[in-house]
C-alpha cells in the first residue's frame, strides 16, 4: 500500500513537472510582451498622441482641423455645467443651456475673454473627457504608434547622412558635458549598440565560445564582449579578452570574466542559440552540435556509474 501510495505521489510530481515545463514557457514568453507592449504604451504611443491631441484641442489651429473633422467644441454636448459660473449655472438649468437666448450670449461672451490661440477646454467650460472621446472616435490612438514608427524611420534617414551624423555628434557632445547625464548617457549608447547597433560583418560580441570557469575542467558557454584593459595585457603579456558569462535560466543577468584568448574555444553557434541552451538549462542544444544518439547514451550511462 505505502508502495502504491509512493508510486502515484511520484506519478502526480512528474505530471505536474510535465506540465509547469509546457504552461511556464507560454507564460513567460506573453510576460515578456505584455511588459514591452506596456512600456512603449506608457513611454511611446501615449506621449506621441497626447502630442497630437494637444496639436487639436489646445490651439486655434488645431480647432480648425477639427471643424473639418466635423467636430465643434462649442457643441452643447461638450459643454461642462458643473464649470460654469454659479450665476450661469442657476440661468442654464432654469431656461436650458441650448434654448436660451440669453444663456448663449453670456456663455459666449465668458469664453471670448478666455478665447485665444492656446485653448485650454477647462476654462471654456468644455468638458476634456468628453471631446477627447469625441476625437478619438475620429483619429484613432493607433496613429502614436504609426507615427512613432515614421518618426524612427525619418531619424534613421536624417542620420545617415554627412549632416545628421554632425548634428548628433553635437548633441552627444552637450549631453556629455551635463554632469549627471554623463554619467548615464555613454553607457545606455553602449548597451543599445551591443543589441541592436547594425553590423557590416562579424563584431567580437558575437563569438560564442567556452571557457574555463569556474576553474579548470569547468566549462561555461559565453560571450566575447570586447579586449580586455591594456593594463592587463601589459602587467600579464597574454591576449587576453572580457567575456561576458548569461546565467541560467534568465541571460539577462550574469558575470562578466576577463580570460586569456588561448583558453577559449569557439563554439560555431549563433548568439540566439547560444542564448537557448543558457535558458534551457543545457536541454536545447542546437542539432549541428549534437552527438550522436549511441555516443551521448553511453556517455549518459558512465555519468550515471560515477554518480552512484
Amino acid at each position: 500500500m505505502a508502495h502504491k501510495i509512493r508510486s502515484k505521489r511520484s506519478r502526480l510530481a512528474l505530471l505536474f513537472l510535465r506540465g509547469l515545463v509546457t504552461v511556464l514557457p507560454v507564460v513567460l514568453t506573453a510576460f515578456i510582451f505584455v511588459t514591452v507592449f506596456q512600456f512603449a504604451g506608457a513611454y511611446v504611443t501615449r506621449p506621441v498622441n497626447s502630442t497630437i491631441y494637444w496639436c487639436l484641442e489646445g490651439n486655434s489651429l488645431g480647432w480648425n482641423t477639427l471643424e473639418d473633422l466635423e467636430i465643434d467644441p462649442y457643441d452643447e454636448a461638450f459643454l461642462d455645467p458643473e464649470s460654469l459660473p454659479l450665476d450661469l449655472q442657476t440661468l442654464g438649468a432654469q431656461v436650458g443651456y441650448s434654448r436660451s437666448s440669453n444663456f448663449r450670449n453670456q456663455l459666449q461672451l465668458l469664453r471670448a475673454e478666455n478665447e485665444g490661440f492656446f485653448r485650454d477646454p477647462e476654462e471654456l467650460f468644455i468638458d476634456r473627457d468628453k471631446l477627447r472621446k469625441a476625437v478619438e472616435e475620429q483619429v484613432h490612438p493607433l496613429i502614436g504608434v504609426v507615427l512613432s514608427l515614421i518618426v524612427v524611420l525619418l531619424a534613421g534617414w536624417a542620420l545617415s547622412g554627412f549632416f545628421g551624423r554632425s548634428l548628433m555628434s553635437s548633441i552627444e557632445k552637450a549631453l556629455n558635458a551635463i554632469p549627471f547625464v554623463r554619467s548615464v548617457y555613454p553607457y545606455s549608447k553602449q548597451l543599445v549598440e551591443f543589441f541592436l547597433a547594425e553590423k557590416e560583418s562579424q563584431t567580437e560580441f558575437e563569438t560564442v565560445v567556452a571557457v574555463p570557469y569556474p576553474r579548470a575542467g569547468l566549462w561555461a558557454i559565453g560571450f566575447v564582449t570586447n579586449t580586455a584593459p591594456k593594463a592587463l595585457w601589459d602587467e600579464t603579456g597574454e591576449e587576453l579578452v572580457c567575456i561576458f558569462i548569461p546565467s541560467s535560466p534568465m541571460p539577462m543577468t550574469g558575470y562578466t570574466i576577463i580570460a586569456p584568448a588561448k583558453d577559449l574555444v569557439a563554439i560555431p553557434i549563433t548568439v540566439d542559440e547560444a542564448l537557448r541552451v543558457t535558458v534551457s538549462g543545457g536541454v536545447l542544444i542546437p542539432p549541428g552540435e549534437q552527438i550522436d544518439e549511441a555516443r551521448k547514451n553511453q556517455v549518459l550511462e558512465r555519468t550515471k556509474k560515477r554518480a552512484a
